[in-house]
């Protein structure tokens, strides 16, 4: 798919991506967003291009044995990354994501029904194996707001339907944003439809209304 996106990661993921180095839940948002966006995909392949060449050009290094079957016990046990190549998009997607999200939701879903988060935010959590995100997604209904919140962690969220709006921007199909430590904001979804993201948590939101600590409870994270 082609559409117009207006934000990316930046290029030290997209590096990180390219070598295999990115871990699992940031992995899994950046395939996302390439599937919607030509530019990253071509800088991407650009990075692969470099790597190629780089690794044609190293010289062989002897490995004892126990390291080839370090790597082989590993490829046997399935513990890789869940996604490192956006070109294995399947054209038959009945679902209407990205592939790695269609992938997630077949094999990984933990509840097939979504969950309610608040009044206008419904969520859906995946299994990936990992420890360190929360990956799931996240519905906010025609209009609907969200509480305003701090973040304490990280988070990747990638708009996969509709758009939402924060006091910032506006968010459509495709664009991947990071929030970092200390970033406020109130999304919004807007008001012509359901807005569907899939975000990568890697600790609780924090709300700023003074009654907040009253939905502690439903605002954990459960990196799985």
């Amino acid at each position: 798919m082609n559409t117009t996106t207006h934000f990316h990661p930046d290029e030290t993921m997209l590096m990180e991506f390219s070598a295999g180095t990115l871990a699992t839940a940031p992995s899994i948002c950046v395939s996302a967003h390439l599937h919607f966006c030509s530019q990253c995909k071509n800088q991407l392949l650009r990075l692969n291009q470099i790597g190629s060449q780089l690794l044609s050009e190293a010289q062989p290094m002897a490995i004892d044995d126990s390291t080839f079957d370090a790597v082989m016990e590993k490829i046997d046990s399935g513990d890789l990354p869940a996604v490192s190549n956006a070109r294995t998009e399947s054209a038959n997607n009945s679902l209407g994501f990205p592939y790695p999200v269609s992938k997630l939701v077949k094999n990984s879903l933990v509840s097939q029904t979504w969950k309610r988060l608040s009044g206008s935010v419904d969520i859906a959590r995946f299994k990936t194996g990992q420890q360190e995100f929360e990956v799931a997604l996240h519905k906010i209904c025609a209009g609907g707001k969200t509480p305003k919140h701090d973040h304490q962690g990280l988070e990747y969220t990638v708009v996969l339907k509709g758009s939402f709006s924060d006091e910032n921007a506006v968010y459509r199909e495709g664009d991947f944003l990071v929030r970092k430590p200390g970033d406020v904001h109130q999304p919004m979804g807007a008001q012509n439809g359901e807005c569907i993201c899939l975000s990568a948590l890697s600790a609780p939101i924090k709300l700023t209304n003074p009654l907040g600590f009253l939905m502690k409870p439903w605002l954990r994270i459960n990196p799985m």
